[in-house]
């Protein structure tokens, strides 16, 4: 008597099924990774906009600008305005401090006065963006706020 050695009909479909069902709950957690790339790219600027906001301050100290309400550093990338040594919410201050002008990638919004948001969607949100929020002094000695930088990624 032949003994054949195989899987029958009904083993297979349940591994077909098994793999299936594997496969559509699985498959969303490795399919969204354009979420997490537009995540990383917004902490990846924030890290920029920090970079550019410690060497502007730290060239202002040196020229001795940093007490100053408006004033120019030059860097690298060229002229970047200043305001208490700490580059100002625009296209001339951390705009051009941390290179993120000029790439296409980025929708800005300066709503208001003083910061400036970027977001790495076509359309500008405020739940996937960085921003950054120029110093401000007051008073006779001046007291300095210093710039900050502060991030939103739930709606990335």
């Amino acid at each position: 008597m032949n003994q054949q050695k195989g899987f029958t009909l009904i083993e297979l479909i349940i591994v077909i099924v098994v793999l299936g069902i594997l496969a559509v709950t699985a498959a969303p957690q490795f399919i969204n990774f354009s979420s997490d790339a537009r995540t990383a790219t917004v902490k990846g600027a924030q890290a920029s906009i920090q970079g550019a906001m410690q060497l502007s301050y730290a060239k202002a100290l040196i020229d001795g600008t940093d007490k100053e309400p408006t004033a120019n550093v030059q860097t690298e990338r060229g002229q970047v305005t200043i305001a208490y040594g700490y580059p100002t919410a625009d296209a001339a201050g951390i705009t051009l401090a941390a290179g993120l002008g000029g790439t296409g990638e980025w929708t800005t919004d300066t709503a208001t006065s003083g910061q400036i948001s970027y977001s790495p969607l076509d359309t500008f949100a405020a739940d996937c963006a960085v921003t950054y929020v120029a110093a401000t002094g007051t008073g006779s000695p001046v007291d300095i706020t210093p710039a900050s930088v502060s991030v939103v990624t739930t709606g990335c």
